[in-house]
């Protein structure tokens, strides 16, 4: 017999369930960091392509990073859903953002800030972020 918070029950009826408490698995973290990494490279590319159309496509272009940097995540985390999956999404985006402008001019980013477009690349990183976030967690 075996005692329990709601009275003695047999040892078959008193085993626990299994922790509910399940984690993202390292290999597929893995695979995700490298998609994600992957991805932004790509994206960023895209945005080099597409950089000079203005605020309203900033806007645009920063949504639609985030819904294809958070599917992206989740087609590579085997769709798992949680804070894991959002920071690497995030960091995605960021890195989305850094590579155009880190990579390709170098880190001197003085042009890019004397041109004004540089509100414009950072309104487009925050919708990002903020979209991805959103639809992974």
């Amino acid at each position: 017999m075996v005692y329990t918070p709601v009275g003695i029950k047999c040892p078959e009826c008193a085993r626990q369930p299994r922790s509910a408490i399940a984690r993202l698995r390292p290999d597929r973290m893995a695979r995700t960091i490298g998609a994600a990494f992957a991805g932004g490279l790509a994206m960023g590319f895209g945005i080099l392509v597409l950089q000079n159309l203005g605020l309203f496509f900033a806007l645009i272009l920063g949504w639609l990073i985030g819904i294809g940097m958070s599917e992206l995540v989740l087609w590579a985390s085997g769709r798992w859903r949680g804070r894991e999956t959002a920071w690497i999404a995030l960091g995605g985006c960021v890195w989305t953002y850094v590579v155009p402008y880190g990579l390709f001019y170098g880190i001197d980013v003085g042009d890019i800030a004397r041109s004004g477009s540089l509100a414009f690349v950072f309104l487009g990183a925050v919708i990002a972020c903020y979209v991805a976030w959103n639809r992974v967690q």
